[in-house]
C-alpha cells in the first residue's frame, strides 16, 4: 500500500505568528478561523537555529521548533533523522554546537540537565532514567532530590493518581518493562512541569497501558503543560497531536497542524518518498511436524504452557503486560525453567541457559536492547557477527577477513546503515542496532528463532525491514516465535497467535485475525485476572519489604557470625585469647585498614577505586616521619595542615586523571601509585627518622581494652551509614554507582561525585597512614604497600562490588576487623602463614558468592 497524496509544503511561520494550517485530503494548507488557546500562547519551549555537528555527521541542521502551553507537539522521523538530539539539547544532556534555547522565555546558554528542569523541562525517555537497583521510592525521590525538591510525601497516593500496578516499596528491576516506562512518565509528570518531553513513552507498553498513558497525556495537555512527543506508533501521533513535525536527516521538513492525516502520509514525510507499508506476502508452513514443541513448561512467573511452532511458521505470543510473555520466552532457553520440556526436531533441550540453547539450535534475541543485545563498545560488525560460530575461522578464532565478509552479506541484507563495519553501535539509531542483532540468526541459521519485542522503538521504514527478515527466517524453515505488545504487529505477521493471561495459554488464535480479536482476547482474559487481585495475601509485602532489606546488609550479619566462630573457636584454644591486652591489640592493630578501608569504600560506591592507597600510607608515614619528633604544638601545626594539603593533592591528581583526562581508572591510580611511591623514597631511602613516641601512648588510650581512635571509628563508621541509607546525598551516591547515565539524565552530577569519592579515599589513606606512623615509630617508604589488597578485601567483604552502588560503611569496617581477627589468632593458633592465606581467599570468595545468591533473592522479589 502507498500513499496516493502529495505532502503540502512546509510551514514557514515564524515564532510570534499564530496562523493555524489544517491540512485537508487534497494536500492543501488552509488558514483555520478561530485559533485555540494554545495557538495563541507564547511558546514554552523554543528551539531557533540550533545545529549539532559530530565527526562525520551534521546531526541537527538549523532547526526551529517550538511547544506551546496546552499543546501536543509530536516529532516524527526515521531512526538516525535527529529526534533524539534535540530532546537531549533541550534537556541539556547535551550541548548545541549553534543556535539557542530557550524554556520559559530564559536561555538555556551554557547549561545543563539540573538548569532545564529548574526552568521546568522535564523529559521521560525510552531506555527509561530509572536506577533497576533501588525501590520506586527511592527513584522518585532521586529525581526531586536533583533539583534541591523533596519528594512527595504521600508515594501511595501519587501512585494511585496514576493508576500505577505497583509499590513504592517494590524494587525497579523487578518491575516488567511496561511497568518501569509508566514509572519513568508517571515520574516526570509528578513534577508538574511547564515542558513535557516523552521520547517513545509507549514502546514497551501493551495496548492497556498505551491507552491509560495517551489519558494521562491528555489530562496533562489540558492542565496546560507543553507536551513534546516522540513516537513510532504513528496511530498515537495521529490521535494525540495538535501539531507534527516532521525530522529527516537533521533537517526539518515541515511543522503541520490538525489531526486527520493518514498514516502512510506521515511516513511518506518522515522517508521522503513513497513507502510500502504491507506487510510481506508469507508462504505457507513447510510441514506439519512441530520443530519446537513445548509440554507442560513452568517457572517463575508462568506455566504450565505446552506450544508448538512448525518450519516455516511464525507465531506470536500476546497478552496484556506482565502475563508470563517474557519469563517463558526465557524458560524456552533454559532460564528460571523449573518443570516441563522444550524439544527441538524431537531432541530434549537442557536447562543449560541460553549458549545451551543455542547450542541447540534456538537463537533468543532479548526485548531489552540496549542493556541484553548490544554490546555498546564494539562495532556494528561485532555485534552482528557475535553468534556467527565456526564460520568465523577455525580453533575458535574470529578473522577480521571472515567477519568482513560476513557482514558485508548481511549488512546488504537487512539494510544496516552504518559508516563502516568499525563505526561503534552505539552511535546507530534503534533501528540499525535491531538489525544488527537479528543478524546473529540470519548467519547463524538456528533451527528456532526467538524475539522479543522486535520492533520496539524502530521507525516505520526499519519495522518494515524487520518484518521482512522475520518473513524471510520463517522462508528458509526456521520456526520462529515471537512477542510483541503491538498487537497490529501480531495479526499482520503471524501465522498463528497464543494469547497468554496469567501465565498461561488462554486461547490460540489460528488463521488470519484482526488486531482487535487479540486485544479484545487478551482483554476480556486480563479482566478475569484482575477479579483476584485482592486475594493476594497483603502479608507479601511486608515479608518482601523485610527480605530486601535484610539482603541489603547481608554482610553484616554473615561477618558478625564468622567473627563469632573464629574468637570462640581461639577462645577455646588459647588463653591468650580473650586477655585485654591481645583485645587491644588486636583493636589498635585494626585502625590503620579500617580506616583506608572506609575512604576505599566510599570511592567504589559511586563505581570508582582507588590503587594509589598503598603508597599514599607508605608516604604519609614518611612526612610524619620528617615532621612530628613529639606532639608539641609546633610540630602538630606542621603536620595536620601538610597531611590535610597531601589528601587533597593526591586525591585532586586522580580525579583530574579520571574524570577530566579520561583515564582508565586503573591505569590512572598505577601511575599516582608509582609517582607517590616515587616521592616516599627519594624522601626517605631507607627507614629513618623519629616519630613521635607519645603519638603510640595517645592511640592505645581508651575505654577497657578499646582504644579512643576505635571508639571514634565506630562513631564515625554509624553516621557514614546512617548517611548513606538515610539522606538525599546518600541517596544521590548509590544512585550515581548503580547507574551513572540515569543520575546524569535527572541532572546529578556524576563526575563531582566520583571526584568527592576520590578525595576521601586519599583522605582516609592519609588518616590510616598516620595511625601506621604511630605503630612504627619510624620513618618507612614502604610500610603501607600491604594494606592495598586487605582494603579491597575489607570492602568485599562488606558487600561493596566493583560496578559500584552497593556496599556498607559497617560492613568495611567488620571486614576489616574480621581480617585484622585472622591476623590475630593465627600466630596464636600456629597456623602457618601460608595456610592463612588460604583461609583468606577462601572466606573470601565463599563470602562474595553468598552475598550474590542474596541479591538474586532481592531482585526475584
Amino acid at each position: 500500500m502507498t500513499s496516493k497524496l502529495t505532502p503540502p509544503p512546509p510551514s514557514r511561520r515564524t515564532q510570534g505568528e499564530h496562523v493555524v494550517e489544517k491540512i485537508v485530503d487534497a494536500g492543501t494548507p488552509q488558514v483555520s478561523a478561530e485559533p485555540t488557546k494554545a495557538d495563541l500562547a507564547e511558546p514554552a519551549v523554543v528551539l531557533s537555529g540550533v545545529s549539532k555537528s559530530y565527526p562525520g555527521v551534521k546531526a541537527l541542521s538549523d532547526v526551529n521548533f517550538d511547544c506551546r502551553p496546552g499543546e501536543v507537539h509530536a516529532l516524527v522521523g526515521e531512526n538516525g533523522s535527529g529526534k533524539s538530539t534535540l530532546i537531549k539539547i533541550a534537556s541539556g544532556v547535551i550541548t548545541h554546537d549553534t543556535g539557542e534555547v530557550t524554556i520559559g522565555g530564559h536561555s538555556l546558554a551554557g547549561g545543563t540537565v539540573r538548569r532545564a528542569r529548574k526552568l521546568g523541562l522535564v523529559t521521560a525517555y525510552q531506555d527509561t532514567s530509572l536506577v533497576e537497583e533501588l525501590t520506586v521510592a527511592d527513584n522518585i525521590a532521586l529525581s526531586f532530590n536533583a533539583v534541591g525538591e523533596r519528594r512527595p510525601a504521600d508515594l501511595d497516593r501519587l501512585l494511585a493518581r496514576y493508576d500505577l500496578p505497583f509499590k513504592p516499596t517494590d524494587l525497579v528491576g523487578a518491575l516488567g518493562p511496561g511497568a518501569r516506562q509508566l514509572l519513568e512518565v508517571a515520574r516526570a509528570m509528578s513534577h508538574q512541569p511547564r515542558v513535557l518531553m516523552l521520547d517513545e513513552p509507549t514502546a514497551a507498553l501493551d495496548m492497556q497501558y498505551a491507552a491509560h498513558l495517551e489519558g494521562l497525556i491528555r489530562q496533562s495537555r489540558d492542565e496546560g503543560v507543553a507536551i513534546v512527543y516522540v513516537s513510532h506508533r504513528l496511530e498515537e501521533v495521529r490521535r494525540l497531536a495538535d501539531r507534527i513535525t516532521v525530522l529527516r536527516d537533521g533537517i526539518i521538513q515541515g511543522t503541520y497542524s490538525g489531526r486527520d492525516w493518514k498514516v502512510d502520509d506521515i511516513v511518506e514525510l518522515m522517508v521522503g518518498a513513497p513507502t510500502d507499508l504491507e506487510f510481506p506476502t508469507r508462504t505457507k508452513p513447510h510441514t506439519d511436524s512441530n520443530r519446537l514443541e513445548v509440554k507442560d513448561l513452568g517457572g517463575q512467573g508462568y506455566g504450565p504452557v505446552s506450544i508448538n511452532v512448525r518450519p516455516g511458521e511464525i507465531v506470536g505470543v500476546a497478552g496484556a503486560e506482565g502475563n508470563g510473555q517474557r519469563a517463558l520466552l526465557r524458560g524456552l532457553i533454559g532460564e528460571k525453567r523449573s518443570s516441563g520440556e522444550v524439544l527441538v526436531d524431537g531432541r530434549s533441550v537442557g536447562r543449560g541457559g541460553p549458549a545451551a540453547a543455542l547450542d541447540a539450535g534456538i537463537s533468543f534475541q532479548s526485548g531489552d536492547r540496549a542493556v541484553e543485545s548490544v554490546y555498546g563498545d564494539l562495532s556494528v560488525m561485532e555485534n552482528a557477527t557475535a553468534q556467527l560460530g565456526p564460520e568465523s575461522g577455525p580453533f575458535g578464532l574470529a578473522l577480521p577477513g571472515r567477519l568482513r565478509e560476513a557482514f558485508g552479506k548481511v549488512s546488504k541484507q537487512l539494510g544496516i546503515v552504518a559508516a563502516s563495519p568499525y563505526q561503534p553501535i552505539s552511535g546507530l539509531s534503534g533501528g540499525n542496532q535491531q538489525k544488527a542483532v537479528l543478524a546473529r540468526p540470519a548467519l547463524r541459521r538456528p533451527k528456532v528463532l526467538i524475539v522479543d519485542e522486535p520492533t520496539q522503538g524502530v521507525d516505520a521504514r526499519a519495522r518494515m525491514d524487520i518484518y521482512r527478515v522475520l518473513s524471510g527466517a520463517a522462508d528458509e524453515g526456521m520456526a520462529v516465535l515471537v512477542n510483541s505488545s503491538d498487537s497490529a504487529e501480531l495479526a499482520g505477521m503471524c501465522d498463528r497467535v497464543y494469547v497468554m493471561s496469567r501465565g498461561t495459554v488462554v486461547q490460540e488464535i489460528v488463521g488470519p485475525t484482526t488486531e482487535t480479536e487479540i486485544v479484545r482476547s487478551f482483554v476480556s482474559a486480563a479482566g478475569v485476572d484482575e477479579s483476584h487481585a485482592d486475594q493476594v495475601p497483603r502479608d507479601a509485602g511486608l515479608v518482601s519489604r523485610l527480605m530486601t532489606r535484610a539482603s541489603s546488609h547481608f554482610p553484616i550479619f554473615v561477618l558478625v557470625i564468622l567473627m563469632a566462630i573464629v574468637a570462640g573457636y581461639a577462645g577455646s584454644k588459647s588463653e591468650i585469647f580473650w586477655t585485654w591486652p591481645n583485645l587491644a591489640n588486636m583493636l589498635i592493630l585494626s585502625l590503620p585498614l579500617a580506616f583506608v578501608a572506609l575512604g576505599q569504600q566510599f570511592t567504589m560506591l559511586s563505581r570508582g577505586f582507588d590503587l594509589s592507597i598503598g603508597s599514599t600510607m607508605s608516604l604519609t608515614v614518611v612526612l610524619v616521619s620528617m615532621t612530628l619528633p613529639d606532639l608539641s604544638p609546633g610540630s602538630l601545626l606542621a603536620t595536620v595542615p601538610l597531611l590535610l594539603l597531601t589528601a587533597a593533592a593526591i586525591g585532586g591528581f586522580n580525579a583530574i586523571l579520571i574524570g577530566w583526562l579520561k583515564i582508565n581508572a586503573v591505569v590512572a591510580t598505577i601511575a599516582t601509585t608509582g609517582i607517590v611511591q616515587g616521592i616516599a623514597i627519594i624522601l626517605r631511602p631507607t627507614p629513618s627518622g623519629v616519630i613521635a613516641p607519645d603519638l603510640g601512648t595517645a592511640v592505645s588510650l581508651g575505654v577497657a581494652f578499646v582504644p579512643a581512635p576505635f571508639i571514634v571509628l565506630v562513631v564515625l563508621t554509624i553516621a557514614l551509614e546512617l548517611w548513606l541509607y538515610r539522606s538525599r546525598m546518600g541517596l544521590a551516591v548509590r544512585g550515581a554507582g548503580f547507574n551513572p547515565e540515569a543520575s546524569r539524565r535527572i541532572g546529578r552530577g556524576v563526575g563531582t561525585i566520583r571526584a568527592v569519592g576520590l578525595l576521601v579515599a586519599a583522605f582516609g589513606a592519609v588518616v590510616a597512614g598516620l595511625l601506621l606512623a604511630s605503630q612504627t615509630g619510624i620513618g618507612s617508604n614502604a610500610v603501607g604497600a600491604t594494606y592495598s589488597l586487605p582494603a579491597f578485601a575489607a570492602v568485599f567483604l562488606g558487600g561493596a562490588v566493583m560496578t559500584g552502588g552497593r556496599g556498607s560503611f559497617v560492613g568495611a569496617v567488620l571486614g576489616a576487623v574480621f581480617l585484622s581477627l585472622l591476623d590475630n589468632v593465627t600466630p596464636l593458633l600456629n597456623i602457618p602463614n601460608a595456610t592463612e592465606q588460604v583461609i583468606y581467599g577462601v572466606i573470601l570468595l565463599v563470602a562474595v558468592s553468598g552475598y550474590t545468591v542474596a541479591q538474586r533473592i532481592r531482585t526475584r522479589r
